[in-house]
C-alpha cells in the first residue's frame, strides 16, 4: 500500500508539473528546460525588478552525509516533499536528501539574487555555488521546524558568476520525523521579497496571531466558567479553543518546546481533540434531549479516532482515511444542526451551520495539500490555522447573542420588579396608613369609653344625685328642670360618642329613647317614619353631635314654646341639584310661626350654623296647616365639592 501512495503521489506531481507548464506558457510564461544536464528546468515570471525563476526540477541524491555528495545525482521533479519511506528504506540512521538545481545568470535578470524556498522538512542548509549561505537551525542538535516556513535567502553578490550557478538544498530530520525538499526560486532580491511577505504572513504572522488570540479568549472564557460552573457551553468553548491552539502551535513555531517526537505526535493527535470539543460545544449550544450522552459519545469517538490513526500509520504511509472519518462526523453535525435550525430558524443556529461549513472547506482544501496526495496547491497555504479562530468567534458569537437575550429578559423582569415592588411599597404605605388609622382610631374608641364611663359614673351620677335631692327637698321647680335638661345633655353628649360607623338610623333611634318620654310626660305624641339611608362615612363623633344638637333644639322648641301635641320625625334619602344626601324632618301641629324670617333667635342662628359646618343646610316653614316644619339635608359624601343651595 506504501508503494501505491507513493506511485500516485510521483503520478500526481508530473501531472500538475506538466498542468502548470502549459498554463504558465498559455500565459505568455517561458519554460526553460536543461541545456545539455547544465541547468536544470524552471518556469518564469517577469516581475518589477527582473525576471524570477522556479525550478521545476532538480539532481537528487538520498545521503545523511554532512558534505554536498560528489556523485549519485539523478534528476527528479520539485518539489519532493514525501521523500520519507524512500530514504528509511536505503539507511537505517538519519535521514537527508541533497538537490541541486543550476541556472545561467542570463536566464535571472536584476541585480542583488536571492533565493526563496518553502516546505523544507526540517532542517534546512542552503548553499550557492558550492558555499554554505543559510541554515535554519542554531546546532546540530537543535531542533527545527521548517516544513511550513518560507525562507528568503540574500545571496552575496560576489557568489555570482557570469556563467552557471549552482545552488544545493541539504534536508535533514530524524528517522521518526518526514524528509522533504520544498519549492524553490531565485530572482532579485525586491521582487521575492514581496512574494515572501505574502507567504509569511498567511502562513506564519498572519497564524501566530490568530492563534495567539485564541489561546488569549479561551483563557478569558474559562476563568468565565470557573465563576460559573453550571454553564458548561463557556467550558466548551475555552476547551475547543485550547485544543485548536495546540493543534495549530506547529504551523508557526520555529522550534519544537519540548522533546520533538512527543511534540509531533501531540500535533498529529491533536486533531482529534479539537474537532471532538467542536462537536460538544455545538450539542452543549443546541441542548437535545440526552445531551449527556451526545458528548460522552463523542469524546468515546474522538478516542476511537486516536486509536484508529494510530492503527494506520502502523500499517500504511497515511492516515488519510482517519482525517475522512473525521470530516464525516463534522458533516454529520451539519445536518443535525440543519435540521435544528429548520425547527428554531434562530441565527445562532446558522452561524454555527457557516462555521462548520468554513471549516469543512478548509479542511477539504488542507486534505488537497497532503504531501503524499498533493491534489492541488489550492492557497499556497494551509487553512487549518485560521479554522480554530473561525469556530471559536462564532461560538462566542452565538453566546454573545443567547447573553443579550438573557440581558433583555433580566432587564425586562428587572423592570417588572420594580413595577411590582413600587406597588407592594404603595400598598405597604397604604396598610400602614390603615395601620395607623386603626390605632388611632382604637386610641380614640378607648379614649371615647373612658369620657363615656367617666361622664356617666362621675357627672351623671352627681347629676342624678343632685337632681334626687331637689326633688326631695321639694326645690324650686326651675331648679329641677335645669337638673333634668343637663341629665339630657349629658346623655345626647354620650350617644353622641358611641361609634356608630356613620348609621343616622341608630342615632336618631338612641336620640328617641332618651326624649320620648319627656315628650310624653308633656303630652306630645311621637310619629316616627324612617326610610333605608345609606350611612354618612363623614359622621364621626364631633360631627354626630352637632346634628344631635340640631334635632335637639328643635325638639326643645316644640317642647317649650309650640304647644304642640304631635310631633313627625321622617328620615328618607333626599338629593338636592344633583347631590346625594339624606334629610331629617322634625314637624309639629303646634302654632307655628308666619314665616322662616320670623326665626331670628339665637337658637335657630344655632342650628343653621351647625347645619353648615356639617356641609349640609337647615330650613324652616310654616305649612298652611299649622305648626312648623324643621327640615335637615345632610350630604352623602362631604369630600365632593357642595353647590348653593337657596
Amino acid at each position: 500500500m506504501k508503494r501505491r501512495f507513493a506511485g500516485c503521489s510521483m503520478t500526481i506531481e508530473r501531472i500538475a508539473g506538466a498542468i502548470f507548464c502549459f498554463l504558465l506558457a498559455a500565459a505568455g510564461m517561458p519554460a526553460f528546460a536543461a541545456e545539455a544536464g547544465a541547468t536544470n528546468g524552471f518556469v518564469a515570471r517577469v516581475s518589477d525588478h527582473g525576471r524570477i525563476v522556479q525550478f521545476t526540477d532538480a539532481d537528487f541524491v538520498l545521503s545523511a552525509q554532512s558534505d554536498i555528495p560528489a556523485r549519485g545525482w539523478h534528476r527528479r521533479t520539485m518539489p519532493q516533499i514525501w521523500l520519507s519511506d524512500e530514504a528509511r528504506r536505503l539507511r537505517p540512521g538519519r535521514l537527508g536528501a541533497w538537490a541541486r538545481m543550476r541556472f545561467d545568470r542570463s536566464d535571472v535578470d536584476g541585480d542583488h539574487l536571492a533565493i526563496l524556498t518553502e516546505n523544507n522538512r526540517e532542517k534546512l542548509t542552503v548553499y550557492f555555488n558550492g558555499v554554505d549561505v543559510y541554515r535554519n537551525y542554531r546546532s546540530e542538535a537543535a531542533p527545527a521546524i521548517g516544513w511550513n516556513r518560507p525562507y528568503l535567502i540574500t545571496v552575496p553578490d560576489a557568489l555570482v558568476k557570469p556563467g552557471v550557478n549552482e545552488i544545493i538544498l541539504h534536508t535533514a530530520s530524524r528517522r521518526e520525523f518526514n524528509l522533504g525538499v520544498g519549492s524553490v526560486w531565485v530572482g532579485p532580491r525586491e521582487s521575492l521579497a514581496a512574494l515572501h511577505a505574502d507567504r509569511y504572513f498567511w502562513r506564519i504572522s498572519g497564524a501566530r496571531g490568530a492563534n495567539y488570540a485564541l489561546i488569549f479568549l479561551s483563557a478569558i472564557i474559562f476563568v468565565m466558567w470557573l465563576w460559573r460552573r453550571k454553564e458548561m457551553e463557556l467550558f466548551w468553548l475555552a476547551m475547543t479553543g485550547f485544543a485548536w491552539f495546540v493543534r495549530d502551535y506547529h504551523f508557526f513555531a520555529e522550534e519544537a518546546p519540548f522533546d520533538p517526537w512527543l511534540f509531533q505526535q501531540i500535533t498529529y493527535y491533536s486533531l482529534y481533540p479539537a474537532i471532538i470539543t467542536s462537536l460538544c460545544f455545538c450539542v452543549e449550544f443546541m441542548k437535545p434531549r440526552r445531551r449527556r450522552r451526545i458528548i460522552g459519545a463523542l469524546l468515546l469517538l474522538g478516542l476511537s479516532l486516536c486509536l484508529f490513526r494510530l492503527f494506520l500509520v502502523r500499517s500504511t504511509a497515511t492516515d488519510v482515511l482517519s482525517n475522512l472519518m473525521t470530516l464525516g462526523i463534522v458533516v454529520a453535525m451539519l445536518v443535525v444542526l440543519f435540521a435544528a435550525w429548520l425547527r428554531q430558524r434562530t441565527i445562532e443556529h446558522l452561524v454555527l451551520i457557516g462555521a462548520l461549513g468554513v471549516s469543512t472547506a478548509f479542511a477539504l482544501h488542507d486534505l488537497g495539500r497532503v504531501p503524499n496526495i498533493l491534489w492541488w496547491d489550492g492557497l499556497g497555504f494551509h487553512a487549518q490555522p485560521y479554522t480554530g479562530l473561525a469556530l471559536f468567534t462564532a461560538f462566542l458569537f452565538s453566546i454573545g447573542r443567547r447573553i443579550l437575550r438573557a440581558l433583555d429578559v433580566v432587564e425586562q423582569t428587572n423592570v417588572e420588579l420594580e413595577r411590582r415592588v413600587e406597588h407592594a411599597t404603595q400598598a405597604l404605605a397604604r396598610s400602614e396608613s390603615a395601620r395607623r388609622r386603626m390605632e388611632v382610631e382604637r386610641a380614640i374608641d378607648s379614649e371615647r369609653e373612658r369620657l363615656m364611663r367617666e361622664m356617666h359614673d362621675g357627672i351623671g351620677s352627681n347629676l342624678v344625685t343632685a337632681l334626687a335631692v331637689a326633688r326631695r327637698r321639694e326645690q324650686d321647680p326651675d331648679t329641677i328642670a335645669t337638673l333634668e335638661r343637663a341629665i339630657s345633655d349629658l346623655k345626647l353628649t354620650v350617644d353622641s360618642l358611641a361609634p356608630v360607623d356613620g348609621d343616622v338610623v341608630t342615632l336618631l333611634a338612641n336620640l328617641r329613647h332618651r326624649m320620648e318620654p319627656d315628650l310624653r310626660r308633656a303630652g306630645i305624641a311621637l310619629d316616627w317614619h324612617v326610610e333605608p339611608c345609606p350611612p354618612l362615612e363623614w359622621l364621626d363623633a364631633a360631627n354626630a353631635l352637632h346634628m344631635l344638637r340640631i334635632i335637639q333644639e328643635a325638639l326643645s322648641n316644640v317642647l317649650t314654646h309650640a304647644g304642640a301635641t304631635r310631633i313627625v320625625i321622617r328620615l328618607s334619602p333626599s338629593a338636592r341639584e344633583h347631590v346625594a344626601g339624606i334629610s331629617i324632618e322634625i314637624a309639629d301641629d303646634g302654632k307655628g310661626f308666619a314665616s322662616e324670617e320670623s326665626g331670628t333667635g339665637k337658637g335657630i342662628a344655632n342650628m343653621r350654623a351647625r347645619a353648615r359646618a356639617l356641609g349640609g343646610e337647615c330650613r324652616f316653614a310654616a305649612p298652611a296647616a299649622g305648626g312648623t316644619r324643621v327640615s335637615l339635608w345632610l350630604p352623602e359624601h362631604r369630600d365632593r365639592e357642595m353647590p348653593s343651595v337657596r
